[in-house]
């Protein structure tokens, strides 16, 4: 379905190159110790020993028809990362052996610049180098350039593929609705409740100063330190059965609502989510639960829990935590025509992203790139 030809391709060569020049900026675009060698004011960058000029810079700029924007530094910087990105790709062409006739310069050169009959513009052809300060000899470089990194895309574009499965898979996450109720008691609450429990007498740690001398540090923090240390060590115990009790619970497929009895947590609702999605409390503006989205009994048990079953215990950095699904509308297997196209094409743009991302963070850690830290316009 995607040959060189066809408008996916083409649109997708706009897309990945604009999307990445941020990434690249944020990654790569402090200059490295090299950056600190002098160069010239007429030289951009050097990559690769490939000198950026001052005349690249703006022809390019011009050329592209960057907008306006209160900040020009910024601007300024972005355009050079993306004529050193766009640089790094035509040097890996012709490394592969990427080959870019006169022929094929010449066509792309008449094709731009034809009338509606088909036939060159030599008039049309020369304002445009005129207005942008161009030779013939600039512009065939140009177009050159353009020509292998086209070549270069196109290539790596090939090997790219969206299966049925994929396409099945992503269907079903983008329309899937779910929903829990969760429970949660935070960590100072039950300490809060289990004070009594917990609390460690003078015996105690003196018993475990004698036990463990190493504990002698500062006599006036010792016994402070020693004394929280027991504490929390009994925390963990009561964890650790609370734990046992539900997790008992989860195996024997008891509800949520015998599993809160046991963990007596503040319950709440999440908002409703796809997998993938951010799980937040109550609606998309709550506080985000990592500890529930982030852990494995989460990951695991949300698609196989039966709805009013408690999970088992997830112990969170902030407290303890259970769940079950309130709301779980997963789609069947059949994806609806109208919807096939664009799930493949979506999945094709993300999957040439990625590919982008990962050519470009080599190409970017394996070459010698000089900024001029001193360019400025």
């Amino acid at each position: 379905m995607f040959d060189a030809k066809h408008p996916v391709i083409k649109v997708a060569g706009y897309i990945i190159v604009g999307f990445f020049v941020l990434i690249i900026i944020i990654s790569f675009g402090m200059p490295d110790f090299l950056s600190r060698m002098g160069l010239d004011q007429n030289t951009v960058a050097k990559v690769n020993g490939e000198v950026i000029g001052y005349m690249d810079f703006i022809r390019y700029r011009d050329t592209h028809m960057f907008g306006k924007t209160d900040d020009q530094k910024q601007q300024q910087r972005m355009i050079i990362e993306r004529m050193i990105q766009e640089k790094l790709l035509v040097q890996l062409a012709k490394k592969e052996g990427i080959i870019v006739t006169k022929k094929e310069i010449k066509s792309v050169i008449h094709n731009r610049f034809s009338d509606d009959t088909g036939s060159f513009n030599e008039s049309l052809f020369k304002n445009f180098l005129d207005r942008f300060h161009m030779g013939v000899s600039d512009y065939y470089k140009y177009v050159e350039d353009e020509v292998y990194a086209g070549k270069l895309q196109n290539l790596l574009l090939a090997g790219i593929s969206v299966s049925p499965w994929e396409i099945v898979t992503d269907y079903r996450i983008q329309n899937s609705k779910i929903k829990i109720q969760f429970a949660f008691l935070s960590n100072a609450e039950l300490a809060k409740r289990y004070a009594n429990d917990i609390a460690v007498t003078d015996e105690e740690i003196d018993a475990e100063l004698k036990k463990n001398p190493k504990e002698l540090k500062d006599p006036k923090t010792d016994r402070q330190r020693i004394k929280e240390k027991l504490a929390n060590a009994k925390l963990e115990r009561i964890k650790q059965q609370l734990s046992k009790n539900i997790n008992d619970l989860a195996l024997a497929g008891r509800s949520f609502a015998e599993a809160q009895m046991v963990l007596k947590g503040a319950v709440s609702y999440s908002n409703e989510f796809k997998p993938g999605d951010l799980v937040r409390e109550r609606d998309d503006k709550g506080r985000i639960l990592y500890p529930i989205q982030e852990s494995g009994i989460f990951q695991s048990d949300l698609f196989t829990l039966r709805q009013g079953v408690t999970s088992r215990l997830i112990p969170g950095f902030d407290g303890l935590y259970i769940f079950t699904p309130v709301v779980r509308v997963i789609p069947g297997v059949q994806v609806p025509e109208k919807d096939k196209q664009s799930l493949e094409q979506n999945l094709f743009y993300a999957k040439a992203n990625a590919l982008y991302i990962s050519l470009l963070t080599r190409l970017f850690e394996k070459s010698k790139i000089i900024r001029n830290q001193k360019f400025e316009m």
